[in-house]
């Protein structure tokens, strides 16, 4: 029988949720610790997820647990610990639970959420309290995509999250804007200053314009020619794929499996997310994959008619209007009853 922790499987073709199982711990401590800075040029997490931890001895003195340039346990009084330039204080969650092996696990399967992305980007956005209870309740975030994970610290799991609430964000103003306010939005929230895109959007050799994005993605543009409507489309999405980029890179595993077929076997391709962080930019990268920009003669527009999720149930659904915000008259009838 395959173990609970090992992820469900799916085909790389059919874009659909792969997350498996999910560990919770039965007792999570949270300890003062000092965590690494990371130098590498391309982490998307600041810290290098190997802290070192302050515990207190039996006599009450606190000490830091650390280890030396042989890999062997080190202790240093507290008072002799000093914080390097190249380190931050953090206050590291740790999973104290007995060996697992004692007793039947508690886990539940991130893809069967379908609001999971949200959740966490409204957690990210909370204090130490609402993060520490969530990991209480359904376990790590899975900023390592580790099932067997024993620490997190809260501000790898909060700068992690900011990076899915920037995706998000970006993915609805591609959804609900359009032009100079989608240039401006887009501006905001990667970080550029105001009226960057703009001023570049009409100089083919400025790679951040859309002429030259869209050359670079394979969209053949015909010389001479303007899109300016396509222009800030093409420029919010590139900030997209950037946002989703590194985490995707390092969350998101690529297997080969051999699965069941109606009267045998077959080899195939497997995408694995591997816990609640994985799955909800899995679920991110889905979503943002539904507004489709398609030709309208020289010109892009958004596509309304790709599939949206109903802000009732949660269910995704194809809209038969621009505005349908509901998958069906159940949902809408509920909706109106609420007030919303």
């Amino acid at each position: 029988m395959e173990s609970g922790t090992r992820a469900a499987r799916t085909k790389v073709t059919e874009a659909s949720l792969a997350s498996g199982f999910w560990l919770v711990g039965e007792r999570y401590v949270v300890h003062d610790a000092i965590d690494r800075i990371s130098s590498a040029s391309d982490a998307w997490l600041p810290l290098s997820g190997q802290p070192s931890r302050k515990v207190q001895r039996r006599d009450g003195s606190w000490v830091w647990i650390e280890r030396d340039w042989r890999g062997q346990p080190l202790s240093i009084p507290d008072e002799d610990r000093k914080v390097l330039p190249v380190e931050a204080r953090v206050r590291l969650i740790v999973d104290e639970t007995p060996d697992p092996r004692t007793r039947r696990p508690t886990v539940w399967t991130p893809g069967e959420r379908s609001d999971l992305a949200d959740e966490l980007v409204r957690l990210g956005r909370g204090d130490e309290e609402a993060i520490v209870g969530w990991v209480r309740e359904h376990g790590f975030v899975g900023v390592r995509a580790n099932p067997r994970e024993w620490f997190e610290s809260v501000e790898e799991i909060r700068h992690a999250l900011s990076w899915l609430g920037q995706a998000r964000d970006l993915m609805v103003a591609i959804r609900d804007l359009h032009g100079e306010a989608l240039r401006r939005e887009t501006e905001r929230l990667i970080g550029l200053p105001a009226g960057e895109l703009t001023e570049v959007k009409n100089d083919p050799d400025q790679p951040m314009s859309g002429q030259a994005l869209a050359s670079r993605f394979g969209i053949a543009v015909p010389d001479g020619e303007r899109w300016p409507s396509a222009g800030p489309y093409v420029q919010a999405l590139d900030g997209l794929r950037g946002a989703l980029q590194a985490p995707l890179y390092r969350l998101l595993r690529v297997q080969a499996t051999i699965a069941p077929t109606g009267d045998g076997m077959r080899l195939q391709g497997a995408i694995v997310a591997q816990g609640p962080l994985a799955t909800a930019f899995f679920q991110t990268l889905n979503e943002a994959s539904w507004p489709a920009i398609t030709w309208a003669g020289s010109m892009l527009r958004l596509d309304w008619h790709a599939p949206r999720r109903c802000q009732r149930c949660g269910n995704v659904f194809r809209p038969r209007r621009r505005d349908q915000k509901w998958c069906g008259e159940r949902c809408r009838w509920a909706a109106s009853k609420a007030g919303s």
